[in-house]
């Protein structure tokens, strides 16, 4: 596993896609958080939270730029329908939520926003960071030169 492998918006989707688990244990609605204040929507956000570190861990563990720009290309599908979600919630709190929104739901809709803009950033962005370009290059084999003709090397 090599950090220095990670791109700008790995390193983002990593950290706020952790921001966005942590955020599901502060205050949503009210008193409650993110695991009483909804049914399914917390375990969507669990999903983009775990899949924007996903693309950090396998940029770092991965070569090839494939694997981490497949899943960053797959939150960000799913994270602009968890993000819509998430502003629609926002705009409209549950019925049994508490009065008011929490911190938690601003910290959550930033993380999930962020980590799904950052998956789109990385999808889009097919170049290797400098340190994977160098360690893969292949330099071309060398081969000796053939004899010259009429240097009397050729056995005659």
């Amino acid at each position: 596993m090599d950090l220095r492998r990670l791109r700008v918006e790995e390193w983002l989707a990593g950290a706020l896609g952790a921001v966005l688990v942590a955020s599901l244990f502060l205050h949503w609605y009210g008193t409650g958080d993110a695991w009483e204040s909804f049914r399914t929507l917390d375990v969507l956000l669990t999903v983009v939270g775990l899949m924007g570190i996903a693309i950090a861990v396998l940029a770092a563990a991965h070569r090839s730029p494939a694997v981490p720009t497949a899943l960053a290309t797959l939150l960000g599908l799913v994270g602009l329908v968890v993000t819509a979600l998430l502003v629609y919630r926002t705009a409209s709190p549950p019925v049994h939520a508490g009065s008011g929104r929490g911190v938690g739901l601003w910290v959550g809709l930033f993380a999930c926003a962020g980590a799904t803009l950052c998956a789109l950033v990385a999808s889009h962005d097919q170049r290797s960071p400098r340190v994977v370009r160098e360690s893969t290059r292949i330099e071309p084999e060398t081969l000796p030169a053939p004899p010259r003709e009429g240097t009397g090397e050729s056995g005659s």
